[in-house]
């Protein structure tokens, strides 16, 4: 806890003088995304709060948020806790990063399309993979998901699917063999990019289609296989 509290502190300036419990949430949420709080860690008020320099008012309130967006969890007399997900939220996960990542490719329009930071996050990608740093695959992987949904120009759509992409870090982590996880996504994220980069938007969402199933299946098989049948992984387990 403490090399993340070490973390976290250089977030402090992005406070600014306006510090709202928002921007804490948008700071915490990003820091999940990043896979800096595994489920089931304890959220300490004290050490976020000085590390921030919050005060608890504000951290509650950005922990009661993130709570309503299902990355944290109350337990009475125990503290708050990130969320452990069930199998049941892995499957709804892939079922609205299906819905809204096939819309947001199937209504592109006509090309060329912005694809600078989709590079940057394959290049992200293959470079994590050759350093043998898995979890940086599946940091550049959300990344490359979260720019490609970016394409639609919509901030209503980005902000939904932030809140998507820091519950799948959370499945992310309690698979235990990430390297079989991420690493045939390296190459299928190029092959969506270049796709795209062929104005072949149909190509592109019969490839990303099909992407997501095989991972839903990935994960989810890995998810019963550690939390069995049930889906529930101890504390945070429940919402």
């Amino acid at each position: 806890m403490a090399q993340e509290l070490t973390g976290l502190a250089d977030d402090r300036a992005l406070l600014g003088r306006t510090s709202t419990a928002e921007r804490v949430s948008d700071i915490l949420r990003g820091r999940i995304a990043e896979g800096y709080f595994p489920p089931g860690t304890r959220l300490s008020e004290d050490g976020i709060g000085g590390a921030l320099g919050v005060s608890r008012n504000t951290l509650r309130e950005a922990f009661r948020l993130l709570t309503h967006e299902r990355l944290l969890v109350h337990e009475l007399n125990r503290g708050v806790f990130v969320r452990v997900l069930t199998v049941e939220d892995v499957v709804d996960i892939y079922r609205t990063r299906t819905l809204v990542e096939c819309a947001v490719v199937r209504g592109l329009g006509a090309p060329p399309f912005a694809l600078d930071r989709l590079t940057a996050a394959v290049g992200d990608g293959r470079r994590a993979a050759r350093e043998g740093d898995w979890k940086a695959v599946g940091t550049a992987n959300i990344h490359f998901h979260r720019e490609l949904v970016a394409l639609a120009g919509s901030e209503r759509t980005d902000e939904l699917m932030r809140t998507v992409f820091a519950e799948l870090r959370l499945a992310f982590h309690l698979v235990d063999d990430p390297r079989r996880l991420h690493e045939p996504y390296i190459g299928r994220n190029a092959e969506i990019l270049r796709a795209l980069g062929e104005g072949e938007t149909k190509t592109a969402e019969r490839l990303l289609a099909g992407y997501l199933a095989d991972s839903r299946e990935r994960v989810t098989e890995a998810y019963l296989r550690r939390v069995g049948d049930e889906g529930t992984a101890g504390r945070g387990a429940g919402g």
